[in-house]
């Protein structure tokens, strides 16, 4: 095993991976709406390159009644016309791709069915694999062009010829957590503007530039389910959600659950006190509808294992030490990840950490690269 932070050696990335073979003098801009991807079109403009402006619709039209679809939320109608603005400003064309189909069957269908089964998902990994950085990234390449994003992340090329995802130099910002699934012929026509830029720094170009969203806040909430996920995956379960138990590990009963979809692991709120002392959930049962409880020291666990692991600097040929992420906001924490067989991987961390949950993902660093992740499917003490 390599010593702590040195890389594990790498399978020979694929013969196809070379220079990038669109044009560097044509990109396409993906744009939401927001401050973020208008900035990165507007200094690709200044650049003196051609800049496509391609915007996603990923919701239905008004049903006949004129009332939204209750479902669309994401790239609203909003949205969509201020990246439509935008591209006037910049003096760009400008294209709406329907995409609707696509996201309901690859992020929103996912998404319910994960909780439904006691997972707790992470549906802008999904979004970003299969629209993003694949239905986009095509179009891209079938127009002979480059594809930026406003994503705070880097890519850059290490002297072996392959393709490097790098953190964010703004370290809040940085989104490399959610694109661990990049794949080195993703990463070679891929650029991302804002890598090297704080957000501070990125409304200052905006108002610059006098670009109408330059004030325009983040969104908090999750796109598609303005009303809560609880809700939401109610409404689109399409079958009764089973109701179980409180249990403790023991087997002890201790009260009725709403749902596993309410719950998430190392979740407190609204789960039974025992002996004076909150309990925190540890394991969700989708067909049972139980959730095991336990106490403050059951919820770090010091193992995991993930599916869908996926390499975006190469697979490593053996066991390295990383740092590995389990949350977004979690800061890390040193592991050793064996690769196995049918793209899973098995992560043994040095010290526990609180609350890996099965649906979000384990991403894998080596200093600032993003070297791999997978979805979480098991956590268990060694």
């Amino acid at each position: 095993m390599p010593a702590p932070g040195e890389p594990a050696k790498r399978a020979p990335g694929p013969s196809t991976v070379g220079e990038p073979p669109a044009s560097p003098s044509r990109v396409v801009a993906a744009l939401s709406g927001g401050v973020d991807s208008s900035v990165a079109a507007a200094l690709a403009r200044d650049s003196g390159r051609e800049v496509i402006g391609l915007t996603l619709r990923l919701h239905g039209e008004p049903d006949r009644d004129g009332a939204p679809r209750r479902r669309a939320s994401c790239c609203a109608p909003r949205d969509i016309a201020d990246a439509r603005a935008i591209a006037r400003r910049l003096d760009i064309p400008f294209y709406v791709l329907d995409a609707e189909e696509r996201f309901e069957r690859h992020v929103v269908g996912p998404f319910v069915e994960a909780y439904l089964e006691g997972e707790t998902p992470l549906p802008c990994a999904a979004c970003n694999r299969e629209l993003k950085f694949g239905h986009l990234l095509r179009r891209a390449a079938a127009l002979g062009a480059r594809l930026l994003t406003g994503h705070y992340a880097r890519v850059a090329r290490a002297p072996d010829g392959r393709f490097r995802l790098l953190r964010a130099k703004d370290e809040r910002r940085d989104q490399s957590y959610f694109l661990y699934g990049l794949s080195q012929e993703a990463l070679s026509q891929l650029e991302f503007p804002l890598g090297e830029l704080s957000k501070d720094e990125v409304r200052a170009e905006a108002r610059a530039r006098g670009l109408r969203v330059a004030e325009k806040p983040d969104s908090q909430e999750l796109c598609f389910a303005p009303e809560g996920y609880a809700p939401f995956v109610e409404r689109r379960a399409g079958r009764p959600i089973p109701a179980g138990r409180f249990v403790t590990r023991e087997g002890r009963r201790l009260g009725a659950t709403q749902g596993v979809h309410r719950y998430t692991i190392g979740q407190r709120r609204g789960l039974p006190v025992v002996g004076g002392r909150a309990t925190y959930a540890v394991r969700l049962d989708g067909a049972t509808g139980d959730v095991e409880v336990d106490f403050e020291a059951g919820i770090s666990l010091s193992e995991i294992e993930v599916r869908g692991a996926s390499w975006p600097g190469g697979a490593p040929t053996g066991p390295f030490e990383a740092l590995v992420r389990v949350r977004h906001q979690h800061p890390g924490e040193v592991a050793t990840v064996t690769p196995l067989v049918d793209d899973r991987a098995r992560v043994r961390f040095r010290r526990p950490v609180r609350a890996p949950a099965p649906g979000q993902a384990a991403v894998f660093y080596l200093d600032d690269e993003t070297v791999g992740g997978g979805t979480i499917s098991a956590a268990r003490r060694s």
